[in-house]
C-alpha cells in the first residue's frame, strides 16, 4: 500500500511540474526580448552594415537585425553544435549570413563549454558561472549541466585570415566570457581606423568571477576612443552599449 501511495504521489508531482520547453518553444518565447533590445541599437547600425554576432545561439539576434536592415551582412560565431545547426537551418540559402562553428576568445585553443540542459541560453566556458551555487547565482541548484569541447580563436586572427579591415557593429553574448572576446578584438581595433559600435553582455562586480579582467578590457576600450561610462550602477547581467567618442 505504501509503495502504491508513493508511486501515486510521484506521478502527481510529475503532472504538476511545468514541462520543460523545447528549443523551438524557448526560441519563440525569447524572440520578443531580442526584438525589444534591437530597437535600442538600430540607430547605430548602418543600412549596409557588417555585423558580428558573437554567441549567436540559434540566430534570433541576426534574424531580427536582418529584418530591420535587409542590406546588412552578418558573420555569426556559435561554437555549440546544436545551436550552430539551428543557425545553419534558420539561414539556409541566405547569402547575407556567414556562419562559423567557433567561439571568439583571447587565444586559439580548444576548451570545454558548459551547457544548461533546459535553459538554451545558458552556455558558458566559465565553470565559475555555470557551477555557481551562491544564493544570487543565475543557475538553479538542480540544473543539469552538459559539457562539449569547442574551438576558440581570436577576432584579430580571424580578421587577418579573412582580410577583414572594417566592421560596423559587434554584438557579444557569451555568458560572462565577453571580457575575453573583447580582449581578443583589441589588436584589430588598434591596427584599423575602425571603431565599431559594440553591444556586450557584461556582469556586475559582485557577480563576475573575473571582474578585474572585465574592468581592464573596458578601460582599454575607453582608451581606444569609446565614450567613458560608469559601470558601477549596472544590473547583475547587463547589455552595455559602447559608442565611439565621436558618435552621439
Amino acid at each position: 500500500m505504501a509503495n502504491i501511495l508513493l508511486s501515486f504521489l510521484r506521478r502527481v508531482k510529475t503532472l504538476t511540474q511545468p514541462r520543460a520547453k523545447t528549443l523551438d518553444e524557448w526560441a519563440d518565447a525569447h524572440a520578443e526580448v531580442v526584438r525589444r533590445e534591437l530597437q535600442r541599437i538600430l540607430p547605430h547600425v548602418p543600412a549596409d552594415a557588417l555585423v558580428l554576432d558573437v554567441g549567436a545561439n540559434v540566430g534570433l539576434f541576426s534574424e531580427a537585425l536582418l529584418r530591420e536592415r535587409p542590406s546588412a551582412r552578418v558573420i555569426q560565431f556559435e561554437p555549440v553544435a546544436r545551436y550552430h545547426d539551428a543557425c545553419r537551418q534558420r539561414f539556409a540559402g541566405d547569402e547575407r549570413v556567414e556562419l562559423h562553428q567557433l567561439a571568439l576568445s583571447d587565444s586559439q585553443e580548444q576548451r570545454p563549454i558548459y551547457k544548461a540542459r533546459h535553459n538554451y541560453g545558458a552556455n558558458s566556458v566559465l565553470p565559475e558561472i555555470m557551477f555557481d551555487r551562491r544564493d544570487n547565482a543565475m543557475v538553479r541548484p538542480d540544473t543539469v549541466i552538459d559539457e562539449e569541447l569547442i574551438q576558440c580563436t581570436t577576432w584579430d586572427s580571424f580578421a587577418r585570415e579573412h582580410g577583414i579591415e572594417r566592421v560596423d557593429f559587434i554584438k557579444t553574448d557569451t555568458e560572462g566570457f565577453d571580457y575575453a572576446v573583447l580582449r581578443g578584438m583589441l589588436p584589430f581595433l588598434e591596427r584599423t581606423d575602425c571603431l565599431p559600435v559594440i553591444l556586450s553582455e557584461l556582469l556586475e562586480q559582485e557577480y563576475h568571477p573575473h571582474w578585474d579582467e572585465q574592468a581592464a578590457v573596458v578601460e582599454c576600450l575607453f582608451e581606444l576612443g569609446y565614450q567613458r561610462q560608469d559601470l558601477s550602477g549596472m544590473a547583475k547581467v547587463d547589455d552595455i552599449l559602447f559608442l565611439p567618442a565621436q558618435q552621439t
